[in-house]
């Protein structure tokens, strides 16, 4: 009789198959007029004047923990040298309207997550979302970025171009619970609990803008990277780049990440800390134009004070 020991050391001899490689997604080519009536960003846009022209679109299907996710992939025909822009949310439209812009003016390409045919935030399933725990009957894109959900982390990740950084656009509700205004956002550069006692100041590893413009100035719009918690503090060239953006008038915030919370930003630090990753939230306005226009100022700072040559510095 072969004994538990034999087996167990047999069994060390034994090479694990890989796991299938999570490089070579299949991003299909699909025209404008096909993505019309499943895509509101597409629907709402095309109607505008060269307002997709030169621009290649891919999509791709993942499925993957009891969810199936519908990206979009969109590029110069130009095929120019960029970022990774990546929009996470269907439901924040002005998001998606600046990362067009600054695909057409800096390259590169572009993500978008369509959860639906209307501006929908949360993917429907019946699955394991990110980092959350049980089976949930939807799931926010935004949270799924996790080593447990490798398929649909990679498929967008994989498509940053060597060297490039990855650049998130939101749009941010106004406020935060308990403003006393009717507020609803969970993310501002000021300390909440100082600001219901009428004291106004930064959150912590936060910098308020200097001399912003007026568009700049409300505490809803931020530009943000992350840190690891385990390091005490910022890099000094992380502090050197939010002062910088803070000095050109764009509120700043270093995201201090202990555990996952399942977004980009955290997954990034935690996981693949080599890739250089800017988040930019713009306060939710009814006229897009007005958030999108926040976008570019903060990617226009981020790109000039804390990336070279569009490249991640040295």
């Amino acid at each position: 009789m072969i004994s538990l020991a034999l087996l167990l050391w047999a069994q060390t001899l034994v090479t694990p198959t890989p796991p299938p490689s999570l490089t070579a997604f299949q991003w299909n080519k699909v025209e404008i007029s096909q993505l019309e009536e499943i895509d509101d960003d597409v629907r709402r846009n095309v109607s505008q004047p060269a307002y997709f022209d030169a621009i290649e679109v891919r999509e791709i299907r993942v499925t993957e923990n009891g969810f199936t996710w519908h990206l979009l992939r969109f590029s110069l025909v130009a095929d120019k040298i960029g970022p990774l822009w990546l929009v996470p949310h269907d439901d924040e439209n002005a998001a998606f309207d600046a990362m067009i812009a600054a695909l057409k003016e800096r390259g590169g390409v572009g993500i978008a997550v369509n959860s639906g045919p209307g501006s929908l935030r949360m993917q429907s399933g019946a699955g394991v979302c990110g980092v959350r725990f049980g089976v949930l009957p939807t799931c926010d894109p935004n949270r799924n970025f996790d080593p447990q959900a490798p398929k649909f982390t990679e498929a967008i990740v994989n498509q940053r171009s060597a060297g490039q950084p990855i650049i998130a656009l939101h749009t941010n509700s106004p406020g935060f619970s308990g403003d006393g205004h009717g507020g609803r956002g969970d993310i501002t550069i000021v300390d909440q609990a100082g600001y219901r006692q009428g004291v106004t100041a930064p959150r912590a590893d936060g910098l308020l803008a200097v001399s912003p413009t007026q568009t700049m100035a409300n505490f809803d719009t931020l530009g943000l990277t992350a840190y690891l918690a385990k390091e005490g503090r910022p890099s000094l060239s992380a502090q050197d780049c939010g002062s910088k953006i803070a000095n050109s008038g764009v509120h700043f915030w270093h995201e201090r990440v202990a555990k996952s919370d399942g977004s980009m930003s955290n997954y990034l630090i935690l996981h693949r800390p080599e890739i250089l990753y800017f988040n930019a939230e713009s306060r939710a306005e009814i006229d897009l134009a007005v958030a999108a226009a926040r976008h570019k100022v903060m990617i226009d700072a981020y790109l000039e004070h804390c990336i070279s040559g569009d490249k991640p510095a040295p």
